[in-house]
């Protein structure tokens, strides 16, 4: 397992001040070594020797010797055991201490509210998920992150300190306005400050990032983007995103929003997106428009068993399918050959090694990726196909909220001083600019 190179959160609240680890280059030069070493240990997730510290990192062993010798005073690093002499003194291994801090990660999706409590590995210790109209209830929307981080203080599996808060929001990021969401997909959030709210009210350090920048980053960390420098994650829910990872790094291109294969066009003819546009990918195979395209059916006289449910859902839809529905495979199998374009345009542009595909639509397994698969091969170059795999993602439902703990975790390895850092010089919002939303009455869960 190991982190991407770089890919800070699009958005913190509090500021990272420049101060706190260049106030001199002899200091600014010591922070730095001591989280290239921290980021060994971290990755050697069985242990490193000093020695091998020093050799990888390039560094003296005196260097090395005094900043091991500071990190393990911060508890970040421990003595694990004594390993077999290679020749001389055996050789003292080390272990980064993944359980100093807890992190949380939240995902805001358009219909529900998930957190996942993790260890410094990234680990889910403890997860939960509610049913809530994000979208149409920012008041409500807030007060249930924050009862679910008090929720998961106090669990048993919250050793440490919390170490900050992780937030992936269902729109993109503007790098211009980075504390507000897109007015023009969530027009109800368009005058809430969401890291400065959220900060008010847990009193730790917000990351903020678009969810599916965290679905490429918690597929790094943990699941089918491993080991792999370049590869795209494609969410595909309710809307539909996507999380490129160039190099190691996410690419965010020139304003912070790229990765919007949601509102590529697909089918020029095709049905109205919620953007204002025709033919996008999300208006073709998010959720609205696969529950949409079977009402269509049922009231156009289709024998189907989703005809007896109340309010379908793209989860029934789903489940119908692998139960052998026609109606529901057919449905599926056309959101899979739109989603075959799509990921055949992007093969062509940037030419992944990997193409991972996350979100409930997923859930469908090989009823989705058989014609996505076939779609893809007819239509992207056979130099982009031949060497490119497009796979389910491994991980479950905490996906997302993993993504966004990450955000965490991948800050605090850059500048170590955040793992120790006081929050009482940090600068906050004023009162009056965000502790009135609290006291707004929000609509129900849902």
């Amino acid at each position: 397992m190991g982190l991407c190179k770089e890919s800070l959160p699009m958005f913190v609240f509090p500021p990272i001040e420049e101060s706190r680890s260049r106030s001199a280059d002899t200091q600014a030069m010591r922070s730095h070594n001591a989280s290239i070493l921290a980021n060994l240990a971290w990755a050697h997730a069985e242990g490193i020797s000093r020695a091998d510290l020093a050799r990888d990192a390039g560094l003296s062993a005196s260097t090395v010797s005094t900043i091991v010798s500071d990190l393990m005073a911060a508890d970040l690093l421990s003595s694990s055991h004594i390993a077999p002499s290679r020749g001389g003194r055996p050789p003292v291994v080390l272990r980064f201490n993944t359980q100093r801090n807890y992190i949380i990660g939240v995902e805001m999706g358009a219909s529900h509210v998930a957190i996942a409590l993790c260890d410094l590995r990234g680990a889910v210790l403890w997860s939960r998920s509610i049913h809530h109209d994000v979208p149409n209830d920012p008041p409500g929307t807030l007060r249930l992150i924050g009862e679910l981080v008090d929720e998961a203080k106090v669990r048993p599996e919250a050793q440490g300190e919390l170490l900050g808060l992780g937030i992936a929001v269902p729109c993109p990021v503007d790098g211009q306005t980075p504390d507000r969401l897109s007015p023009r997909l969530l027009p109800e959030w368009a005058e809430v400050r969401l890291a400065a709210q959220l900060h008010h009210r847990t009193d730790v350090r917000v990351f903020v990032d678009n969810d599916a920048n965290c679905g490429a980053l918690a597929e790094a960390l943990v699941g089918a983007g491993q080991g792999i420098s370049d590869f795209t994650f494609i969410k595909v829910a309710t809307g539909v995103g996507a999380g490129h990872i160039v190099q190691g790094q996410v690419y965010r291109g020139f304003s912070g929003i790229a990765g919007e294969i949601g509102h590529t066009t697909v089918d020029a003819n095709g049905r109205r997106c919620r953007c204002g546009l025709k033919g996008c990918l999300e208006a073709e195979i998010g959720s609205g428009s696969v529950i949409e395209q079977a009402h269509e059916a049922i009231a156009g006289g289709r024998e189907t068993s989703l005809a007896g449910i109340a309010e379908l859902t793209l989860a029934d839809v789903v489940a119908h399918a692998k139960a052998g529905d026609a109606l529901a495979r057919e449905i599926i199998a056309d959101a899979g050959s739109h989603l075959g374009v799509g990921v055949a345009n992007l093969l062509n542009l940037l030419n992944p090694a990997r193409v991972i595909i996350g979100g409930r639509l997923s859930h469908a397994g090989d009823l989705l990726l058989i014609p996505l698969r076939e779609t893809v091969r007819d239509r992207a170059l056979w130099s982009s196909v031949e060497r490119a795999e497009v796979v389910i993602s491994p991980l479950g439902q905490s996906q997302i909220a993993i993504g966004a703990a990450t955000l965490v975790l991948r800050a605090a390895l850059a500048d170590l001083s955040l793992f120790w850092a006081s929050e009482q010089d940090a600068p906050v919002p004023a009162p009056s600019q965000v502790s009135s939303i609290w006291r707004m009455g929000g609509r129900g869960r849902g």
